[in-house]
């Protein structure tokens, strides 16, 4: 029995990503990837599985949480744009800008995965 046990645990470690995207499993199953997730911070995984529930509270939830990384990362942006308005030193202004372009292309991608998001609700409406 404890053979057996083993080898269906096996077998579903094995096949569980190969399934799961395929989209033949039950919108439950695909809730709890999204949430799952969206707890390790991982929104093309959630993006990804969103497509095959029907839940747009869940799709809402992903787009609230988006929102709010996006508004963390402009308030740092703020942040360094005045640092560098206020006169720094060479050395930490090259540092600033470099934060800057970094913020600036976490804000893009974040715009890019609220608009996947935000289509994938109109897409279910």
């Amino acid at each position: 029995m404890l053979g057996l046990g083993l080898l269906v645990r096996a077998g579903r470690s094995l096949l569980a990503g190969p399934v799961a995207d395929s989209g033949w499993l039950p919108a439950g199953y695909y809730r709890h990837l999204v949430l799952e997730a969206l707890e390790e911070d991982d929104f093309p995984g959630a993006l990804n599985y969103l497509q095959w529930t029907d839940d747009p509270v869940l799709a809402q939830l992903l787009i609230l949480r988006l929102r709010l990384l996006a508004a963390e990362h402009r308030r740092q942006r703020e942040s360094l744009q005045n640092l560098l308005a206020n006169g720094l030193p060479d050395a930490r202004r090259e540092k600033c800008r470099a934060l800057l372009e970094e913020q600036e292309r976490a804000l893009e991608l974040l715009r890019e995965y609220e608009g996947r998001a935000l289509k994938s609700i109109q897409q279910k409406t």
